[in-house]
Formats: C-alpha cells, sequence, structure tokens
C-alpha cells in the first residue's frame, strides 16, 4: 500500500504542477509559481483525505535540491569563484549583517522577545540560493553583471548557515563555553569538507570520469554523474554544510572539467523532474488555518525579507562598485527567503525557542516572498528611476572584478562538425587549410584532447544532446557537418540544430537509403549516402576510360545525384 501511496503522491503532485504551471506560463509567470500553489492545494487535499508521510516528499525534493544546485554550478567555474572571492567575504557577510541587525530591530519592536527575534533575523538574512538561481536562468540573467553579486552573496549565506544553526541551541540556555565548541567544530568541519571537494575536484573526478567517458557508455556516464552529485551534497550535509552547497560545488568541479556541456545536458531532465516536488514540497509546509492566525507576524516577516532585504542587499553591492541599476536586480533576486530558513526555524521550534504560532507566520512568510518575487522583479525595473537616487549615494569606484576583461573572439559564421572519424576529418583538414574557424563535436575524450592539445576547438559530448550544440553555438554557425555513423542521433541533432538555427546549412551522412529521407524530412539540406557517392566514383572512372570527357562525365553524375537523391526523398511519402 505504501509503494501505490508514493506513487499516486508523485503523479498527483505532477499532474497538478503540470496544470497550474500552464497557467502561470499563460499569465506570463515562471511556472514555479505553479508549482508552488500544487503543493497547497495538495496539501489541503491531504489533510481531508489521509496522510502521507513527509519524509517521502523531503526524499522527492532533496533529489530535486541537489539536480537544481549541481546543474547551476557547472555554469560556474573555480575561476569564477576565486574572483567573486571579495563579493563573498564582503559583500556577502555585509548583506548578512546589515539585514540581521535591522530586521532584529523590527522584530523587538513589535514585541518578540531577544531570543525569537535573534531566530527570525537569522532566517530573514538568509535566501534561497536554488529560487535566486532559478529565476535568474529562467530570466536568462545568468550571464549578466547581476549575476555575480547575487551568486556570491548566495554563496556566503550557504556558507553562513552552519554557524547560524549552531548558535540556535545557545539561544535555548546552553552555556557559552558549549556554543562555542559547537561553532568551532562546525567551522572546522566546513573547512575540512571544503578542502575534500576542491582535492576531488582537481584530481579525482576529472580522471574518473575521463576513464568511464573512454568507455564509450552513455548509461555509465550518467550515473558516474549522478553518483557524484548526489554523494558529494550527502558528504557535505554530514559534514555540517548544506545539502545545496555540496551539490552547488560538485557541479563547479565538474564545469572545469571537458565533459560539463554533456553532463549539463544529461542531468537537466532529472532536474526538471525532480525541481518540481521541491517547489510543490514548500507549498505542502503550509497551514492555511495558522497562517491565518498569524497574518500580521508573517506580513511584517515578508516587507522584511522582499523590502529590507532587497534594499540593503542594493546598497551592499552599489557599495562593491556595481551601477546601481545591477545592484537593484541583484537586490530583487535575493529578496526571499531561502530553504535553509526552514532549517533553523524548526530546530528553533524543536528547542522550544519559537511556537507553532511563529513558524507558521514563517512558512506563510516565505512562500509569499516565493510567489511574490518575479512580480518585485518586474516592479523594481518600472520604478528605478525613484529607487537608483538614494543607491547612488553608497556608489564607489568600479569594483575590479567588473573592470572590462578582453573577451575572446566570439564564434560566429563558423562550422560544426559532429564526429571527426575519416569523413569528419576530412572536412576539418580542408577548412584548416583554408584558415576557416570550425568546432568539433566527438565522443571520444581521448580523441577530443588530442585535438585541443594540437589548438582545434573541439567539445566532448553526444551531438543530439541540446546543451552540447549551444556550447558549439549552433545559433550562429553557418554550416553544421554531420558526420556521425548513428542515425537517430543524426536525425535527433537536425531537428535541434534546425529549431535553433532556421538558416543553418545541414550537411548530413545516412548509411543507409532508408535514413535519407528522414534526415530531409528533419530538416537537413543536404544528404550524403557514402555507398552511393562511391558507385557515382566508380562511374566516373569507368566512363572515362572509354573517352568520355569530364564535362560529360559530370552533367552525367550530376543529373544521377540529383535523380537519387530526389528519389529516397520522397520514399516517406
Amino acid at each position: 500500500m505504501e509503494r501505490e501511496t508514493i506513487f499516486l503522491l508523485f503523479l498527483t503532485v505532477v499532474g497538478l504542477a503540470i496544470g497550474l504551471g500552464i497557467v502561470a506560463a499563460r499569465l506570463r509567470q515562471p511556472v514555479v509559481m505553479g508549482y508552488l500553489l500544487a503543493g497547497l492545494v495538495i496539501g489541503r487535499i491531504l489533510e481531508r483525505f489521509g496522510h502521507v508521510d513527509p519524509e517521502i516528499v523531503q526524499a522527492f525534493a532533496d533529489f530535486g535540491v541537489t539536480f537544481l544546485m549541481f546543474s547551476l554550478g557547472v555554469h560556474f567555474s573555480f575561476r569564477e569563484l576565486l574572483e567573486l572571492r571579495r563579493t563573498v567575504l564582503r559583500g556577502g557577510f555585509l548583506q548578512l549583517g546589515s539585514t540581521f541587525v535591522v530586521a532584529f530591530l523590527l522584530y523587538r519592536a513589535i514585541g518578540l522577545d531577544t531570543a525569537q527575534a535573534i531566530v527570525l533575523a537569522e532566517l530573514s538574512a538568509i535566501s534561497s540560493s536554488v529560487i535566486g538561481f532559478t529565476l535568474m536562468e529562467l530570466r536568462g540573467t545568468l550571464a549578466q553583471p547581476a549575476a555575480r553579486p547575487t551568486a556570491a552573496i548566495l554563496l556566503a549565506q550557504d556558507i553562513a548557515v552552519v554557524p547560524l544553526v549552531a548558535l540556535v541551541p545557545a539561544l535555548a540556555g546552553n552555556g557559552t563555553t558549549e556554543t562555542l565548541l559547537s561553532v568551532g567544530r562546525s567551522l572546522a568541519m566546513a573547512l575540512g569538507a571544503l578542502a575534500t571537494i576542491a582535492l576531488l575536484g582537481i584530481r579525482v573526478v576529472p580522471a574518473v570520469l575521463f576513464q568511464v567517458a573512454r568507455i564509450g557508455s552513455r548509461e555509465l556516464f550518467l550515473l558516474s554523474v549522478v553518483f557524484f552529485a548526489i554523494g558529494t551534497a550527502v558528504g557535505s550535509e554530514w559534514a555540517g554544510l548544506s545539502f545545496a552547497l555540496g551539490a552547488f560545488l560538485a557541479g563547479i568541479v565538474v564545469s572545469e572539467s571537458e565533459f560539463s556541456y554533456q553532463v549539463l545536458g544529461g542531468v537537466l531532465p532529472l532536474r526538471d523532474v525532480f525541481g518540481v516536488i521541491f517547489f510543490a514540497g514548500l507549498g505542502l509546509l503550509a497551514d492555511p488555518t495558522g497562517l491565518l492566525e498569524a497574518w500580521p507576524l508573517a506580513g511584517t516577516i515578508l516587507v522584511t525579507v522582499t523590502i529590507v532585504k532587497g534594499f540593503l542587499a542594493a546598497v551592499v553591492v552599489t557599495s562593491l562598485g556595481y551601477p546601481p541599476a545591477v545592484a537593484l536586480r541583484a537586490g530583487a533576486f535575493l529578496a526571499q527567503i531561502g530553504e535553509f530558513s526552514f532549517v533553523l526555524g524548526l530546530l528553533a521550534l524543536q528547542v522550544g525557542i519559537i511556537d507553532a504560532h511563529i513558524y507558521n507566520a514563517m512558512i506563510g512568510a516565505a512562500i509569499g516572498s516565493l510567489l511574490l518575487n518575479t512580480l518585485l522583479l518586474t516592479l523594481t525595473e518600472r520604478v528605478r528611476w525613484l529607487l537608483e537616487p538614494p543607491l547612488r549615494l553608497f556608489a564607489r569606484p568600479p569594483a575590479l572584478q567588473n573592470a572590462q576583461r578582453p573577451a575572446s573572439t566570439p564564434l560566429r559564421g563558423h562550422v560544426v562538425i559532429a564526429g571527426y572519424g575519416r569523413a569528419g576529418r576530412e572536412v576539418g583538414r580542408v577548412l584548416q587549410r583554408r584558415r576557416f574557424r570550425f568546432v568539433v563535436i566527438d565522443r571520444d575524450p581521448v580523441l577530443v584532447r588530442e585535438l585541443r592539445r594540437l589548438g582545434i576547438e573541439a567539445i566532448y559530448g553526444d551531438v543530439a544532446n541540446e546543451q552540447v550544440l549551444l556550447a558549439a553555438n549552433i545559433p550562429t554557425a553557418r554550416v553544421f557537418v554531420v558526420a556521425i555513423p548513428d542515425a537517430f542521433a543524426a536525425e535527433t541533432a537536425v531537428r535541434l540544430a534546425r529549431a535553433m538555427n532556421p538558416t543553418l546549412d545541414i550537411i548530413a551522412r545516412a548509411d543507409r537509403r532508408a535514413f535519407v529521407a528522414r534526415l530531409v524530412e528533419a530538416g537537413a539540406t543536404e544528404v550524403v549516402h557514402p555507398s552511393f557517392e562511391a558507385g557515382l566514383e566508380m562511374v566516373r572512372h569507368t566512363l572515362h576510360r572509354f573517352g568520355m570527357s569530364m564535362q560529360e562525365i559530370q552533367a552525367i553524375v550530376a543529373a544521377r545525384r540529383v535523380d537519387y537523391y530526389e528519389e529516397q526523398a520522397g520514399i516517406g511519402e
């Protein structure tokens, strides 16, 4: 019965999330809002018709957090993380400190005691790294200036969870010595975990993935990536760090290898499925009855998290040298309550610092902040003229990390060669001699490393992987040469490439006659059948021996080629 309950719950959550997600998309809102509302609705259904162990939902949600943060970590790199260290150390902890102080004073002013005000100030200062990164990705801003300070502050907040969690028991009456020892142990374990993850990223993981990739099995490669992502997240949690931070760091580790695009394409479907459960799970936590009773406190927390924290975060980002417009956008991305705030709130509830009334208010404010976050982003853009002048009072000269860095020449009007076997290598050799720019996609990791050593741009991955094609800049390419023997992968690649670039010239290889029509239907500009082309070459040689001129022979061969491919293209009609 429990097995049936789990499947029924999963189908119910996903089905309702699809419906409400469609509604949210039609209203030009992120589908995440639909997932949250699905959780709210399902929570009320479960209350009326039965009870489901919340650990089941939490297990699915943990998978969602893992794949969400892992895939986002792949977008970053150790070099970018080092470049952000000043913003992490200075901006992140300045944002945490300023938000904590102001929030503490507000909560004391409305009548909460000192311990309760400290707990609520802690959870108000922390934002959701999952929501923040997801919103940036949905709005296509991961590559824009606001993403850098936002990511740095989110990383600082995730790291700060360690001492903040350790401080909660002290507020319940533990001694100062015990508290200091607890914080010290947590920080030591966190530093050890970070060092271990860095060592794995530099020495172990790339070597292991390289050996798995050499086997040539897509399944083994994806399983290895999933094992590493979940294993790092679990190990991070055991060491006192957050589950999400471990998954994010695991993604950063993979981003340094040549397998990053293939990894991203494989993980994205898992992220999208389990991510639905994560956001719906947040909605399941809400208690509408308790929320109605706690709405004044919930409203205060909501204003503190959205308006106060968002503006203070914008002030901090401006003080680091970023333009006010960038700072406002970063502040809006940070204006919600993080998933780790639930951990702090639940711990405070367990040790008796807060009661169910305050906890319900916190959950209601958290869900409200997530639902309002996208609206806040839009509102911020519309009232920039009003918000930017006060931010300029805190402006400083542009930060060093914001200085314009020389960018490499972007790929445009180039050739993409999928498969660097005999046919692909011949195309590459001619392009190289003529100094035309081209990119190679291949699933042989040894070949990819050798091409890179020779100065040829090469990407490891499946040509039927959308992320791999994007890495090769298919949307700005001129010619796409599909020279792989796998007909089904070639057909998928042609369809993806045609959707990304309607004007792309696509030349595809078809080893069997039946696939000529399928590739043409998929969007190939020209299809080459190797066996037929070999036959035409034999015709050319034979006719030449009978004294026919090259002009006559070329006319015969050209006419036969047109007839053959038109005939094959009509097979599927």
